[in-house]
């Protein structure tokens, strides 16, 4: 019996698939490498475009490749400049932006990986990266120069902050644990302070670097404004998504109703109030006129209340037997378990800000403050078009969408897919 049955397996495992199962497959990835190929084709295509002159792109009939290569179109590109001097308000503005940024980032992610012993070896090492971050940006600002009474504030108060932290993480070390634990939230509170404050140091160095209507500036411009957005985006959505998933208010469900039935309102319907409300409180020409407008989203709080949803109770439950408070639960269980919802929505936000041009067109108005959808149209004037330096920075463009994507596509694939759960 036993050998009748290993004869039949080896049969089994001998025997070969027809040749009709080869052909079809074959056959259907062809097929779909050739409708890749075609949905790739104007990518392509303005990629060879980049390297061409403007009386190739515009010949007829058209030419894939370039007769010379013309690298030089790119060199062209990044030297870019138009002239004028930066203004002291727009460094300020969007290099306190990333400051935030900074702030937020290590407050959070510092809380989230505070466990117990762990939590003090993650702030000596926020406080040695912050003393070095903090002396990079001194050398950056001292080597660019600035006569300005608002850096030397700067300076001296970040020097104030460092200090402060180094004395609190100094004295915790020498408590006991328990001692300890109740004073490591004010040395991440100073951690993530100081950071800050070197984080905008250096941004303002950067930006001051860069010049007014350069390329690198205008793509610093739109970097910031889009990792400012999707920052944001992230960390106050997904407060607000935890209340709405698992806290019990009164009017929680009439208020959540509220916030979807917003969505269905045009955004052009809300643009000249937007921008009376921005010239009246003197935000237009500032970064701050289109992050606070996005600092939340009633798209990012709806996917990630349906995504914390399908997070089991029991978690939670256990978290609140151990005494965990409910911001505990919400920074050092949920927010770890919701990476997947949370980088979706990061790239989401990123990809939106990267790609928006009505917004930065109507409330951007000197050149130093251009995004660089905006700051393309410089190259059509009057009596000129550049079409293959608009090539170039559009493809300059559209890498850092590419890369973020393909980088992080598992995790966009698989939060997209949780989202739709209810638990």
């Amino acid at each position: 019996m036993t050998t009748a049955v290993a004869r039949t397996a080896g049969r089994v495992r001998t025997r070969r698939r027809p040749a009709s199962f080869y052909v079809s497959q074959v056959i259907r990835y062809a097929v779909l490498s050739v409708i890749g190929l075609i949905l790739f084709t104007p990518f392509i295509l303005a990629f060879l475009g980049s390297f061409k002159s403007n009386a190739e792109i515009v010949a007829w009939p058209p030419t894939l490749l370039p007769s010379r290569w013309r690298f030089e179109n790119w060199v062209e590109l990044f030297a870019t400049d138009m002239g004028g001097l930066p203004q002291e308000s727009g460094m300020v503005a969007f290099a306190g932006t990333m400051g935030l940024v900074a702030f937020l980032l290590v407050l959070v992610v510092g809380r989230m990986s505070s466990i117990s012993g762990r939590e003090r070896r993650t702030t000596a090492s926020l406080l040695l990266m912050t003393g070095v971050a903090t002396l990079v940006g001194w050398g950056l600002i001292t080597a660019v120069g600035s006569d300005s009474s608002f850096i030397r504030g700067l300076l001296i108060a970040t020097g104030v902050l460092l200090a402060l932290s180094l004395v609190g993480f100094g004295a915790v070390t020498m408590f006991q644990q328990r001692q300890a634990q109740r004073a490591i939230p004010l040395t991440s509170l100073a951690t993530a302070m100081s950071s800050g404050m070197a984080v905008t140091l250096i941004f303002y160095a950067l930006l001051k670097a860069a010049g007014g209507a350069t390329f690198v500036r205008w793509l610093l411009n739109t970097a910031i404004l889009s990792i400012g957005v999707a920052v944001f985006q992230v960390v106050f959505c997904s407060m607000a998504a935890y209340a709405f998933a698992r806290l019990r208010f009164p009017g929680r469900d009439v208020i959540f109703s509220f916030m979807l039935a917003s969505m269905m309102i045009p955004g052009a319907v809300t643009l000249v109030p937007s921008y009376v409300l921005m010239a009246k409180i003197k935000l237009v020409n500032t970064p701050w006129a289109l992050v606070l407008p996005g600092i939340v989203g009633a798209f990012g709080i709806f996917m990630l209340t349906q995504f914390f949803k399908s997070i089991p109770h029991e978690l939670e439950e256990a978290a609140l037997i151990d005494g965990a408070s409910l911001f505990q639960i919400y920074y050092q269980v949920v927010l770890p378990l919701a990476r997947p919802a949370l980088l979706t929505l990061f790239i989401l936000q990123f990809q939106g800000m990267w790609n928006a041009f009505l917004g930065p067109l109507l409330y951007l108005n000197t050149p130093d403050m251009y995004t660089l959808n905006i700051a393309l149209m410089m190259f059509q004037q009057q009596y000129r078009y550049a079409w293959n330096v608009t090539l170039v920075g559009a493809m300059v463009n559209a890498a850092p969408i590419l890369a973020l994507f393909f980088i992080f596509s598992k995790y966009y694939i698989e939060g997209v897919s949780y989202t739709g759960l209810k638990g």
